[in-house]
């Protein structure tokens, strides 16, 4: 069950993508990479042996893969540097990364259940110059940004849809600028507190 409880959940991302550069390799280097052995493991059955499911693993593989192309433009000048993206990605979708977490931050810690796929973080790892909890951190800096669920977040988005035309989904009148003023603050805070200025 998803402890996500929005169908859909707002997204407010930094405008310069460069945040992400670092964690780009994610998708190709080391999640299709388990969900490769997982799949073999299921076909052994021994569909335990990396703890998350395939479609767990794919699943997060394309959320990462298509946050990394919806966001690939660089930015070109300060204004956009200083801008923000709003991207609504359906709660289920965010739910495979919450459990990714889960399972990483589990090999991390040396969990029996887990050591097969921190055998495998590791070995990846070696190749990408990463330590098993180099890779888990980064995990947990994009799902700190893609589910960053303060009420700022809301109102970014709703000012944002707001300028677009769109409906926001929430009654009342838009918010104003000071109150975007004070959100864009607090999501900045919650952006540094996730490692990403």
């Amino acid at each position: 069950m998803s402890r996500l409880r929005d169908p859909d959940r707002p997204c407010v991302l930094p405008g310069d993508p460069s945040w992400l550069h670092a964690v780009r390799y994610f998708e190709e280097g080391v999640l299709r990479v388990v969900a490769a052995a997982a799949r073999v493991a299921s076909a052994r059955f021994e569909e335990d042996r990396f703890v998350l499911s395939v479609g767990v693993l794919e699943g997060a593989a394309c959320v990462i893969g298509r946050l990394a192309a919806e966001t690939e433009e660089p930015a070109d000048d300060e204004r956009e540097r200083e801008a923000v993206r709003v991207l609504f990605l359906p709660g289920w979708e965010l739910d495979y990364l919450w459990q990714l977490l889960a399972v990483f931050r589990r090999a991390q810690a040396g969990e029996p259940e887990a050591a097969d796929l921190r055998e495998l973080l590791h070995d990846l790892g070696y190749g990408l110059d990463r330590t098993v909890e180099q890779i888990t951190g980064d995990v947990q800096r994009v799902a700190a940004m893609l589910m960053l669920g303060i009420p700022a977040v809301r109102t970014l988005a709703a000012a944002v849809l707001h300028s677009l035309g769109l409906q926001s989904g929430h009654g009342g009148p838009p918010p104003d600028v000071a109150a975007v003023r004070a959100a864009l603050e607090q999501v900045r805070a919650g952006w540094a507190a996730a490692g990403v200025r």
